[in-house]
C-alpha cells in the first residue's frame, strides 16, 4: 500500500510540475521542445476527444446492450443457479458503473476539444461544469469500488458454496424472522448473503435484493439531503419500495433501511421528524451468523418525534406520538404517547384529543 502511495504520489507531483512548465512556456517563454510536444499532444487529443466521437459513442452504447444481455441473463440464472448468476449480474453491474464512469468523463474532457467552439467557450463550460462532474465522477468511483469487492468475495467464495455450504434454519418469533446459518464468517460475506437471499426471494423479495440494497442507499443519501420539497421526498421513497399512504408527511434527514425498505408502511395522516431511523432488519444477535427481519408499520395519524429509531417488527398504532430521541423496540398501543430508550407509554390520549388527531385534512 506504502509503495502504491508513493508511485501515485510521484506521478502526481512528475504531472503537476510538466502542467505548470508547460503553461509557462506557452504563456511566458517559447520552447521548441515544448511546442513540438504540444503539437504532437494537440493532434492526438483532437483526434480522439473530437474526430473519433462518434465512434467512441456507439462503442459506449454497444457495450451497454451487452451488459444489458448479462444482467438480464445472469439475473434469471440466479433463480436456479444462484452463485454463477449473481456473479454474472454483479458483473454487469460494475460494467454498467464503469462505462457511465467513461462516457461522463469522455464528455466532458471532449469540450476542451470541440473546435466547433471558441476557446472562451470550451474553457467557460468545462470549469463551468467541474464541480457537478467532480461529485458525479466520485459517487460513481465508490460504486465501482463496492461493486468490486463484492464480485470479488463472490468469485472467491465459488469452492466453498458448491463444496462445504453451511446449513440453515428459519425461525419466526412474532413479526421476526430469523434466520440462522451454521458459519464461522461474518453475516456480510458472500456465502451467507447468498442464502438469505435465496430465502427472501421465496417471500417475493428481489434476487439482487443486496445490490439492490447499494443503490437504495446510496439513492437515500440523495433524498435525504438534496430533496427539499415533503411530497417530491414522498414519491421518491415511494419509489425505493416504501408503502406511503395519503397526506403522510417524511422529514428531512429520515433514513429507511436500504436492504429491505418494502417492509415500511406509513398509513394515511402518519409522519416521522427529522433524523427518524426505520430499522426493518438486524445483525445484531447473539448468534454472528444470524439475520433477522420484520416490518414497520406507521398506523393511520400516528407520528414519530425527530432522531428516533424504529427497531424492526414494530407497529406503531394509529393516533398514537413518539417522542424525539426515542427507541422504540416494542409496538405502541391506540392513541398513546410514548418516549424513552426504550419507549415507553406514558399517557392515553382524551377523547376530545382522538377527535382532534383524527380530522381530515
Amino acid at each position: 500500500m506504502k509503495k502504491r502511495f508513493i508511485l501515485l504520489s510521484i506521478l502526481f507531483v512528475f504531472n503537476s510540475l510538466f502542467i505548470i512548465l508547460f503553461i509557462f512556456t506557452r504563456i511566458f517563454y517559447s520552447n521548441p521542445w515544448i511546442d513540438a510536444l504540444y503539437n504532437y499532444l494537440m493532434h492526438w487529443l483532437v483526434l480522439i476527444f473530437h474526430e473519433l466521437g462518434i465512434f467512441i459513442y456507439g462503442g459506449i452504447f454497444i457495450a451497454f446492450v451487452i451488459l444489458l444481455f448479462l444482467f438480464i441473463l445472469g439475473y434469471n440464472l440466479a433463480k436456479n443457479r444462484q452463485l454463477s448468476g449473481s456473479i454474472i449480474y454483479v458483473s454487469s453491474f460494475l460494467g454498467f458503473t464503469i462505462i457511465i464512469l467513461i462516457g461522463l468523463l469522455y464528455a466532458y474532457f471532449s469540450i476542451l476539444f470541440n473546435q466547433d467552439l471558441t476557446l472562451n467557450t470550451r474553457l467557460m463550460l468545462f470549469f463551468l461544469f467541474l464541480p457537478f462532474i467532480f461529485i458525479f465522477s466520485l459517487i460513481l468511483l465508490l460504486v465501482n469500488v463496492d461493486f468490486y469487492m463484492f464480485l470479488k468475495d463472490l468469485v472467491k467464495a465459488r469452492k466453498m458454496w458448491h463444496q462445504s455450504r453451511p446449513e440453515f434454519e428459519i425461525k419466526t418469533k412474532g413479526k421476526i424472522t430469523y434466520i440462522d446459518i451454521d458459519t464461522d464468517e461474518h453475516i456480510f460475506t458472500p456465502i451467507p448473503i447468498l442464502i438469505i437471499a435465496k430465502y427472501l426471494r421465496n417471500k417475493g423479495f428481489s434476487i439482487s435484493w443486496f445490490v439492490k440494497g447499494a443503490f437504495n442507499h446510496l439513492f437515500s443519501m440523495i433524498i435525504t439531503y438534496l430533496i427539499g420539497w415533503p411530497r417530491a421526498r414522498i414519491a421518491l421513497f415511494r419509489f425505493i419500495g416504501m408503502k406511503i399512504g395519503r397526506n403522510c408527511h417524511i422529514s428531512s434527514r429520515s433514513i429507511p433501511d436500504p436492504l429491505l425498505p418494502e417492509l415500511i408502511e406509513f398509513e394515511d395522516g402518519s409522519g416521522c421528524g427529522i433524523g427518524v431511523q426505520l430499522l426493518t432488519h438486524n445483525v445484531m444477535n447473539v448468534k454472528h451468523g444470524s439475520f433477522s427481519f420484520g416490518p414497520i408499520k406507521v398506523c393511520e395519524n400516528a407520528r414519530i418525534g425527530a432522531y428516533s429509531i424504529i427497531l424492526p417488527g414494530v407497529t406503531i398504532g394509529k393516533g398514537s406520538i413518539i417522542g424525539a430521541g426515542s427507541i422504540v423496540s416494542d409496538d405502541i398501543p391506540e392513541y398513546s404517547v410514548a418516549y424513552g430508550a426504550p419507549a415507553k407509554v406514558v399517557r392515553q390520549f382524551t377523547e376530545s384529543e382522538k377527535r382532534e388527531i383524527n380530522k381530515k385534512y
